[in-house]
Order: structure tokens, then C-alpha cells, then sequence
């Protein structure tokens, strides 16, 4: 069988060749960065999103109504004072979660999960509408307090109640939305009154 002359070489690559191939994975490792940080950016708005779709399905069920929290048809007299919250927190998956719940007159924050009324009123089994792994959300309190939902328990997770009349109880002042790289990309101000902006 006849080689055929100049199909095959022992030279390997030039210099020129190498420069342009390491150019090439430098262009692309750029366009896979900037990608990810628009669609991290993507995440965070549409988290803020979700937050003003809560508040707004939360503050209008609040108002005038009253919650039959044992689900057996009848309103009792210890229910006619609940109010209706959200709660936002860190789950065990590392995961941001917005969770309708009930607050009673003596501030016990009912947030379980578990039970058949706070199943009803949240998506994800009782969980809540989930944001996501690459959202961080900062609290800060008209004091300028802030409060980072880091996941640590009931007290650092924040709750905002709303009255009958549809005020914000407890609960308001701003909420920011940010990438993981703590760059801010949404900023939800909730008020007294129970009206919000988004930014």
C-alpha cells in the first residue's frame, strides 16, 4: 500500500495553531461566565416576581376574611383573630421558599408544614413556592436592622402579617434579591399600609 505524501506529518502543531486554539477557550470560558451571571441575575428577578405575586394572593386573602385553620367548616371563636402571613426561609435543600402561614394573636407563628390547613394554602406539600439555589434575600427593618435568610431556624426566617384591613402588621420594609455574588438585582419595599414597590 502506497503512503500518500503530505497527508500525514510528524510536526504537530504550530505556534500560530496554539494561540489560536487557547484564544478560542478563553472566548469561550468568558461567554460561559457572562451566561451564567445573566441567568443568575434571570433567577433573582424572577424571585422578586414571585415574592410580589405572593404578597399580593397573601394581602388580598387577608381581607375580611376569616381562617378556618382546623378545616372543619366552621369558624371558631380562637380562629376569627388569625391573620394571614408569609413567611420566607431557607429550607434543608439550600433553597429560598415563600410559605403562606397563619399568625395568632400571641405572635405564634404557625408555619408547619405539616398540618392539613397550611398544606392547602401552599404549594410543594405544605413547603411553599420555591425561588432558588441562587438567590440570596436580605431583610431590613424600617430600624435598618437586616436580616439575612440564612436557614438557622424560625429566627432567621421573616415573617409579614397582614390584618383584615389588608395593613402589613408585621414584617415590613425591604426585602433585596440578590445574586450569590451579592450583587443586588431586585428590591421589593413593603409598607405599613400594606401597599409594596418593586425596584
Amino acid at each position: 500500500m502506497k503512503k500518500i505524501k503530505g497527508l500525514f506529518n510528524d510536526y504537530g502543531y504550530s505556534l500560530v495553531e496554539m494561540i489560536i486554539v487557547i484564544a478560542i477557550i478563553v472566548i469561550m470560558t468568558g461567554a460561559s461566565f457572562i451566561t451564567l451571571s445573566v441567568m443568575h441575575s434571570a433567577k433573582a428577578k424572577e424571585a422578586a416576581s414571585s415574592f410580589e405575586t405572593e404578597l399580593a394572593m397573601v394581602i388580598s386573602n387577608s381581607k375580611n376574611k376569616s381562617i378556618d385553620y382546623s378545616m372543619d367548616g366552621v369558624v371558631q371563636d380562637s380562629e376569627k383573630n388569625y391573620l394571614m402571613g408569609l413567611r420566607v426561609y431557607l429550607a434543608s435543600d439550600n433553597k429560598i421558599y415563600l410559605q403562606r402561614c397563619v399568625i395568632s394573636n400571641g405572635n405564634i407563628y404557625d408555619s408547619d408544614e405539616n398540618s392539613a390547613f397550611i398544606k392547602s394554602i401552599n404549594v410543594g406539600k405544605g413547603k411553599g413556592t420555591c425561588l432558588s439555589a441562587y438567590v440570596d434575600v436580605i431583610y431590613t427593618d424600617n430600624d435598618g436592622n437586616e436580616t439575612k435568610i440564612t436557614g438557622a431556624g424560625d429566627s432567621d426566617s421573616v415573617f409579614l402579617a397582614f390584618n383584615k384591613k389588608g395593613e402589613c402588621v408585621n414584617g415590613y420594609g425591604t426585602y433585596k434579591f440578590l445574586k450569590k455574588n451579592g450583587s443586588t438585582v431586585a428590591t421589593v419595599r413593603v409598607n405599613k399600609n400594606g401597599s409594596y414597590h418593586v425596584d
